[in-house]
């Protein structure tokens, strides 16, 4: 391997022990050998040094520990800072990659210089077993591809399923504003300055079990539906995002109408039964506020109306 590797596979961790033996193993097993592994811990309290230290007798395995916990966002960036390879893997400690997931991904990069973002459909294993299937293949354009996800979910998908150009962080590292969402953000800033390839194959392993961070995350329907707003309202104002989307702003608005209609449904219309607990004032009024400066509470009423009655429908129909 030479002094700069073609991939840095980054595995920023914190308390997962239990899981790393086998994510580390997954790269080890590669069909692709131009890679360094970097392991960042977090800080961690449990046996992580251990299971890192089985590993390091390979030459291209290198582990470091944060002094203090840095949180999600920091942890992500210090991964950044030790990375050299031209290409830039991410993969979270409790998943996995299939055993030709570098050579496929490096392959669409070779071939398609003006790729930007490469991502894969993903295989959930461990407590559920499904494949995910991404709703478009092969090469998008990056502009119409930022714009689908903003108006869709975030079909790109996790650190674990992503590779992108290390020279492409121009666009900035992660950001500490956002709670769930920093990987999404991070993604749409990388679609601003190239293509997105799809490669319709579940090579991602994405475990599905209690103590992952995005399962905790969706039970704060608050928090999400207020992060998806503001994804949509930065691309709206271009307060982060070097690119002119003018051409594209009917879609812009209606991604930020789609979000903040969301948010009113959500965190305002029904919360009301709740607003004699002063913890529901604060979240009720933020979303008083989107719906306000939208003018979106026509929609969001008619939406709640719709999905009570199709459960009034699907109760009578048992």
């Amino acid at each position: 391997m030479s002094n700069k590797p073609k991939v840095s596979v980054l595995i920023p961790t914190f308390n997962y022990a239990h899981f790393l033996h086998e994510t580390i193993t997954s790269v080890l097993n590669q069909t692709f050998a131009d890679y360094e592994l970097i392991i960042v811990d977090n800080h961690s309290t449990d046996d992580t040094d251990k299971v890192v230290a089985k590993h390091l007798h390979d030459a291209r395995v290198s582990y470091y520990k944060n002094e203090k916990n840095l949180g999600i966002s920091g942890n992500l960036n210090a991964c950044l800072r030790y990375a050299k390879g031209e290409y830039i893997k991410f993969l979270c400690a409790d998943d996995k990659f299939h055993p030709q997931l570098l050579e496929k991904f490096v392959a669409v990069m070779e071939t398609y210089p003006q790729v930007s973002l490469v991502t894969c459909d993903k295989e959930v294993f461990h407590a559920k077993s499904f494949v995910t299937r991404v709703p478009v293949s092969h090469l998008r354009d990056g502009k119409t591809a930022l714009l689908d996800t903003l108006n869709d979910h975030c079909w790109i998908g996790e650190p674990s399923s992503v590779m992108f150009r290390s020279k492409d962080l121009g666009v900035g590292q992660f950001t500490t504003d956002y709670s769930m969402h920093i990987d999404w953000e991070m993604w749409l800033r990388i679609l601003t300055v190239g293509d997105c390839y799809v490669i319709p194959e579940a090579l991602s392993l994405i475990r599905y079990h209690p103590g992952q961070h995005a399962r905790k995350m969706k039970r704060l329907k608050y928090i999400l539906c207020f992060e998806e707003y503001n994804l949509a309202k930065d691309v709206q104002q271009n307060s982060k995002f070097d690119y002119d989307l003018k051409d594209k702003m009917k879609e812009i608005n209606k991604a930020v109408r789609k979000r903040a209609t969301y948010c009113v449904r959500v965190a305002m219309f029904k919360l009301i039964p709740g607003l004699y607990k002063k913890q529901s004032w604060p979240i009720f009024i933020r979303a008083f506020k989107i719906g306000f400066r939208e003018r979106v509470y026509g929609t969001a009423m008619l939406e709640l109306l719709k999905g009570l009655q199709i459960n009034a429908t699907k109760m009578l129909s048992r």
